[in-house]
């Protein structure tokens, strides 16, 4: 025999004896070890010191029942394993474990055990059957109950006369024809206090919503653990949209839900044209609000506005000027003669397809002022709603919709474009529509919209109102935080519109709307450049003197 091959016998010799001795103790480890082997987990829990299935299953089946809490932001949906047909398979899950009593694994755990090392970790999942079209399902459900779209920004009133009184002076004494709802009366009483309330606009918040496909496998993940019974469901967020016009006019909405009567009001960013209202297209009374358009109409029949060496054109300018500035309703009368020269009914006809041509089709005017008779009013899409009644004066009649948007349209010919110049181009210039907002600017009453700014006394705004006996109105253009904004607005209460209710009103909305403006340039939207310069047309001979305003700042 050579050496080699005796060195290979003596080598498996010692080996089966080797083996022959410790196959009792591997055997009788293996014996102790079982049904779990050390360092086996089921289900992430470590088990291996039972020795009993009895024992195993009670420790392991009792959690798997109970019902599992499933986490939607911070409010908690309970799921019982019994409504998604959840069934834990404890005897399968135990007998999984039996692969680590075998082979190379069970060899390992058997040396760790005999010399000291600690045992790696082998985890068991949990075996069970649940039907994940239920899971779904019951997803489904919650989330139609829990999910929320984003909330848009909205603005919080500040009381402003918490523990203190607020006076106001009472309204001038209407005339008999104002006080039957017969005619427009512009009444000017004078209250420098501010408004009551004022305004901080709130940021929008994002949206939730589950996302079910992604939390299937959370919430069965869930379900197969003994641990924690709480599961983070997956959610889809949306953030809350920038804030816009319709979020503003959602809270002048809200405001006036508490005015005892009717309101309107319309608002557009001369900026980006974007618009919005709350009941602009109610039909109220027009008033002297109307004498815009008026005045307008008049610019349109004059070849080369009110400059130039032509007594008549001159004390036409200096009656449109009266009409705007003083709110003069004999001015406005002389206005409409001009209009149909010197025939009133074809003043008032020609005034009417002006308007129907520049797009206020729920406007019009059947007499002039201070025309104690009704006629039955002109048929339009605002008086003939059923669901909102104003009793707009008949001879009269515009919206807050029909005002802003020709006050827009004024300031945009001014810049020359606009729809003024796309429809009227050929007898209407930018020089005559900046001639008619600088006539606005001698409506030097500082109340109703102008009241309600910041610092009143330092924000441009052109505006005019009106006022009959149940009616208020204000049609003003602002330069506001991020530039020109127009607001009209209309206010209506049968019987009678005091002064002091009315003009809280219009000042607390002003207020509020500034304060969009000034939030919509917190989040971003650019400042406001430097303000529209309103001139006097050539030859302008100043009727009065005007107090000094930021649009007219030498009171011309």
């Amino acid at each position: 025999m050579s050496r080699r091959t005796a060195t290979r016998f003596w080598v498996i010799i010692l080996a089966t004896i080797a083996v022959l001795a410790i196959f009792p103790l591997y055997s009788r480890f293996k014996a102790m070890a079982a049904p779990i082997a050390p360092g086996v987990h089921l289900a992430g829990q470590d088990l291996s010191h039972l020795k009993e299935p009895e024992e195993i299953r009670a420790r392991l089946a009792p959690p798997l029942a109970e019902p599992l809490g499933v986490r939607f932001r911070d409010r908690i949906l309970i799921l019982r394993p019994e409504e998604v047909d959840f069934r834990a398979d404890v005897e399968g899950t135990i007998a999984a474990a039996a692969r680590y009593l075998e082979g190379p694994d069970f060899v390992d755990i058997a040396l760790r055990e005999a010399i000291g090392l600690p045992q790696q970790v082998r985890d068991i999942p949990l075996q069970y059957t649940v039907d994940a079209a239920k899971v779904r399902g019951w997803l489904e459900e919650q989330a139609r109950q829990v999910d929320y779209a984003p909330i848009p920004a909205r603005a919080r009133a500040i009381d402003l006369a918490a523990g203190a009184e607020e006076t106001v002076d009472a309204p001038a004494a209407a005339d008999e024809d104002a006080a039957a709802g017969g005619t427009t009366l512009d009444v000017i009483t004078e209250d420098r206090s501010g408004p009551s309330l004022d305004w901080a606009w709130v940021g929008g918040e994002p949206g939730f919503r589950i996302d079910v496909e992604g939390s299937v496998p959370r919430v069965i993940a869930g379900l197969a653990s003994t641990g924690e019974r709480m599961v983070d469901l997956s959610l889809i967020v949306t953030p809350p949209p920038a804030a816009n016009l319709d979020d503003l006019a959602a809270a002048v909405k809200q405001y006036l839900a508490s005015f005892p009567g009717i309101g309107g009001v319309y608002v557009q960013d001369l900026t980006t044209g974007a618009e919005a209202h709350f009941n602009g297209d109610v039909a109220y009374s027009g008033m002297s609000t109307l004498k815009i358009a008026l005045v307008t109409a008049l610019m349109d029949t004059l070849p080369a506005g009110v400059s130039g060496d032509d007594p008549r054109v001159r004390q036409l300018g200096e009656l449109a000027d009266r009409a705007l500035g003083e709110s003069n309703n004999y001015a406005a009368n002389l206005l409409i003669d001009a209009l149909g020269d010197g025939d009133r009914s074809a003043g008032l006809r020609r005034f009417n397809t002006f308007l129907r041509e520049v797009g206020m089709a729920d406007s019009f005017m059947q007499t002039g002022y201070d025309f104690a008779t009704q006629l039955a009013p002109l048929p339009t899409a605002a008086n003939q709603r059923t669901d909102i009644q104003t009793e707009p004066d008949s001879n009269i009649q515009s919206t807050a919709a029909d005002l802003g948007r020709m006050l827009a349209a004024l300031y945009h010919c001014s810049q020359g474009k606009g729809p003024l110049l796309e429809r009227r181009g050929e007898t209407l210039t930018p020089g005559e529509c900046g001639t008619v907002l600088f006539y606005m600017t001698h409506d030097e009453f500082r109340e109703m919209v102008w009241g309600g700014l910041p610092v009143p006394d330092e924000q441009w705004i052109v505006h005019k109102h009106g006022f009959s006996a149940w009616h208020h109105s204000d049609a003003a253009m602002v330069w506001g935080p991020t530039g020109p904004y127009v607001v009209t607005m209309f206010l209506y209460r049968p019987g009678w519109l005091d002064w002091a209710t009315s003009n809280a009103a219009f000042k607390e909305a002003s207020r509020l709307i500034w304060r969009f403006f000034e939030f919509r340039h917190e989040q971003g939207q650019p400042a406001a450049g430097e303000p529209l310069a309103l001139t006097p047309p050539p030859a302008y001979v100043k009727i009065v003197e005007y107090a000094p305003s930021p649009a007219n700042p030498r009171g011309e």
